[in-house]
C-alpha cells in the first residue's frame, strides 16, 4: 500500500492496539521483566518520538516511520465515543508515553513486580482513551473523573506489586476520584440545563461550584493525597510512574474544563481553594518531611510540597498558570524518577527501609544515594537541583500578591531540606552493614544519567523551554 492509497485505520484504533498488543506479550513473558521491560520502553520511546514529530496537516502517514499506512485524523467511534488525535492533545500523549518508557527503562535494574510493566501498558491505554475522547453519552471532560476512578482501580495492583504487604496506601489512591464523580455528574446536569434557561444565573454558578469543588478533590490537596502512604508501601518506580500519569491527566482535565467553561475560572471561591489547599500541602508536605525518618515517606513528603506549588499556581490567571504548572510538572517528572531510580536501587541492596542497614549505605552506593538525595532536593526546589528554577519562578508569582505566602513556602521547603541533610549524613556515616554489596555498573550508569539530565536543567532550564512552547501552540496559548 502507498501513502497516496486510502486506508480505513485511523491513529486512534492503532495506538490502542499497538498498546494492548504489548501489554499482551509483555503479560505472557512478565516473568522476564528485566528482559521484557527495556524492550517495551524502546518501543513506547519510540511512539513518543513518532508522535512528537508528527505533522497533523499530512492526513495520511506511515506509523512509526515503516509501519501500515494510518489516516492521523481519522476518528474511532464505539459505544457512542469518539476519539480523535488532534494537535491540543498530542503533547499530553507524548508526555504520558515518556513518563512511561522511563518507568520500563529504570525497571532494568531493579524488579518493581511481575505485573508492572503489563498492567501499566493497560493504564496507558486508559490515560490514552480520556485524552483523545472529544464526544460521548456525556460531555467528554465530565467523564474523566469515572474513568480515573477505573483506572486508579487497575493502579492499585500496579502499587501493590504482589506484596504481602498492608494495600491501605494503593487504596488511598481511590478516594479523590470516587468523592469527586458525584460533583461532576451533578455539573453535567446544570449544564445541561443552562440551554434551557439562559437567563438564570444561579445555572452556571451553581455549576461552576460543583466543577471547581469537584477539580478541587481531584487534585487531592492534604488530606486527600496518597502520596507519601504510596511511596511508603510501593515500589518506588511503579508509585512514581502511577502518581505522574495520574497528575499529568489532572492539569489536562484542568485546562479543558476552565477553557470549555470560562464560569468555572470565574469563580472566586475556586481561587480561594487552591490557594489555600495548595498552601497547606506545600507547608504540611514540607514540615511532615522534616520529621521523616522513612526515606520512602521523605520522598513522598517532598513530592507532596511539590504538588501543593502546582495546585496554588493554578489559582493564578490561565495565561500564566499554564505555562508555569507545564514547566513545573516537567520538572517534577524529571526529579520525581530520578529519586526513584535512586531509592529504588537502595531498597533492593539494603533489604527494605531498616534504619540500621541505611546508615552508611551511600558509601557502597555513592552515585545512586546522590540520585535520590538530588531528585528528592529537586521536588523541593533546592538550588542546583532539577527543579529549583520552576519553584523560584513560583515564589517570584507569589511574592506579587502576597510575600507572607512566598515566605510560607520557603520556610516550608527548608524543612523538607531538612530531613535530606539529615538522610545524607545517615547514608554517607559510618558503614553498619559491613556485607552490603557496591551498586553495579548499570545501575550506576542510570544514576549517573539521571543526575546529569537533573543538573542539565538546573544549569540550563531553557532546554524545556522549545517543548513548553510547542505544547502552549498546541493548546492555542
Amino acid at each position: 500500500m502507498t501513502i497516496g492509497e486510502s486506508t480505513n485505520w485511523g491513529l486512534p484504533i492503532v495506538l490502542i492496539v499497538t498498546l494492548l498488543a504489548i501489554a499482551a506479550i509483555t503479560y505472557i513473558f512478565r516473568r522476564w521483566e528485566q528482559t521484557v521491560a527495556p524492550l517495551a520502553a524502546l518501543i513506547i520511546g519510540s511512539l513518543a518520538l513518532w508522535l512528537w514529530n508528527l505533522d497533523l496537516s499530512i492526513p495520511v502517514q506511515r506509523f512509526l516511520w515503516v509501519g501500515p499506512v494510518v489516516d492521523v485524523s481519522g476518528l474511532l467511534d464505539r459505544f457512542g465515543f469518539s476519539w480523535q488525535v488532534q494537535s491540543a492533545t498530542l503533547p499530553i500523549l507524548v508526555g504520558g508515553f515518556l513518563i512511561v518508557a522511563g518507568g520500563f527503562l529504570l525497571a532494568l535494574v531493579t524488579s518493581q513486580g511481575h505485573s508492572f510493566v503489563p498492567l501499566t501498558l493497560i493504564m496507558l491505554v486508559g490515560y490514552t482513551l480520556i485524552t483523545l475522547v472529544t464526544t460521548g453519552p456525556l460531555l467528554p471532560p465530565l467523564l474523566v473523573p469515572l474513568a480515573l476512578i477505573v483506572l486508579s482501580s487497575l493502579g492499585v495492583f500496579v502499587l501493590q506489586a504482589g506484596q504481602l504487604t498492608h494495600p491501605a496506601g494503593p487504596l488511598r489512591t481511590l478516594v479523590p476520584p470516587v468523592l469527586a464523580f458525584p460533583l461532576f455528574l451533578f455539573a453535567a446536569w446544570y449544564i445541561e440545563q443552562m440551554p434551557l434557561n439562559p437567563q438564570d444565573s444561579t445555572m452556571p454558578e451553581t455549576a461552576g461550584w460543583l466543577l471547581g469543588f469537584g477539580l478541587l478533590l481531584l487534585l487531592a490537596p492534604v488530606p486527600f493525597s496518597a502520596q507519601p502512604a504510596t511511596a511508603q508501601s510501593s515500589p518506588p518506580l511503579a508509585a512514581a510512574v502511577v502518581t505522574l500519569l495520574y497528575q499529568l491527566a489532572l492539569l489536562h482535565l484542568y485546562f479543558r474544563i476552565v477553557s470549555t467553561y470560562p464560569f468555572v475560572a470565574q469563580q472566586p471561591a475556586l481561587i480561594d481553594w487552591l490557594t489555600y489547599a495548595g498552601l497547606a500541602t506545600t507547608i504540611w508536605g514540607g514540615i511532615a518531611a522534616a520529621g521523616a525518618l522513612h526515606p520512602g515517606r521523605l520522598w513522598g513528603y517532598s513530592a507532596l510540597h511539590d504538588w501543593g506549588l502546582i495546585i496554588m499556581i493554578l489559582a493564578t490567571p490561565i495565561e500564566r498558570s499554564w505555562p508555569l504548572a507545564l514547566f513545573l510538572f516537567g520538572l517534577r517528572a524529571v526529579s520525581m524518577l530520578t529519586a526513584a531510580a535512586g531509592l529504588t536501587t537502595l531498597v533492593q541492596h539494603v533489604g527494605g527501609y531498616r534504619t540500621e542497614r541505611w546508615q552508611g549505605a551511600g558509601n557502597r552506593l555513592p552515585w545512586n544515594s546522590a540520585a535520590f538525595l538530588l531528585g528528592g532536593l529537586g521536588l523541593v526546589g533546592f538550588p542546583l537541583s532539577a527543579g529549583f528554577t520552576g519553584h523560584w519562578a513560583a515564589l517570584q508569582i507569589f511574592a506579587e500578591t502576597d510575600w507572607q505566602q512566598a515566605a510560607i513556602v520557603l520556610l516550608s521547603s527548608g524543612g523538607a531540606i531538612f530531613g535530606y541533610i539529615r538522610t545524607a549524613r545517615i547514608l554517607f556515616g559510618p558503614l553498619s552493614y559491613p556485607m552490603l554489596r557496591r551498586e553495579q555498573a548499570i545501575s550506576a550508569g542510570f544514576a549517573v544519567v539521571a543526575l546529569l539530565i537533573s543538573v542539565s536543567l538546573a544549569v540550563s532550564p531553557q532546554l524545556m523551554n522549545g517543548p513548553i512552547n510547542r505544547v502552549l501552540a498546541a493548546f492555542g496559548g
